[in-house]
């Protein structure tokens, strides 16, 4: 095995395993109930645990299923058809959708949401890494949307966090100004 060969496994066992903790934070922080003593709903927890293994799995195993070859014996061909159903299933957005499912189910907490949905962002960005083999520098050219995707999200949390943010004239200005945060975040996504 070459040193170049070595280095990028190294880097992908890095990235899969900074993807495997991630899924695991990810779904601990939705269903770590802060403020009320229950803990959700054990099938959107049981979902989101097997999600992530499965995610984390199939980045561990990347594209190694091969083609059936003519004398394939049985435990071939069902270990053949179990790496294409790992690989098939779109199992990161499973973990997205049950670890929303899991933060809907608490009482309402902007900061909470707004740091799991960091979370889970970082989470996507760095399956995306694993799978294409690209290194984070790729991500570079998306960094001014990135930015303000999270400055709204930041003006969102705080806006959850008023209290009666729907009147007085501090609330209009909010609106006015997160609605010009919303098309400078749109005018950065539109390719030059």
């Amino acid at each position: 095995m070459t040193r170049k060969t070595s280095a990028r496994l190294t880097a992908r066992a890095r990235s899969t395993v900074a993807a495997g903790l991630l899924a695991a934070a990810c779904v601990a922080w939705s269903a770590s109930p802060l403020a009320d003593g229950g803990t959700g709903s054990p099938l959107a927890l049981i979902v989101g645990i097997s999600c992530g293994a499965l995610a984390v799995t199939r980045l561990a195993v990347g594209d190694r299923v091969t083609d059936a070859g003519v004398f394939e014996t049985r435990v071939d061909r069902i270990w053949r058809l179990l790496l294409e159903v790992l690989q098939a299933g779109p199992w990161a957005g499973g973990l997205v959708i049950a670890a929303l499912a899991l933060e809907a189910l608490h009482p309402s907490r902007p900061w909470h949401t707004g740091l799991l949905a960091v979370a889970l962002i970082a989470f996507l960005f760095a399956v995306h890494l694993v799978e294409s083999g690209a290194r984070p520098a790729a991500l570079r050219p998306q960094l001014p949307v990135l930015a303000a995707g999270l400055g709204l999200l930041v003006l969102c949390c705080g806006a959850a966090l008023l209290p009666a943010a729907g009147t007085g004239p501090a609330s209009g200005l909010l609106r006015v100004f997160a609605a010009v945060a919303a098309v400078a975040a749109g005018a950065l996504a539109l390719p030059v």
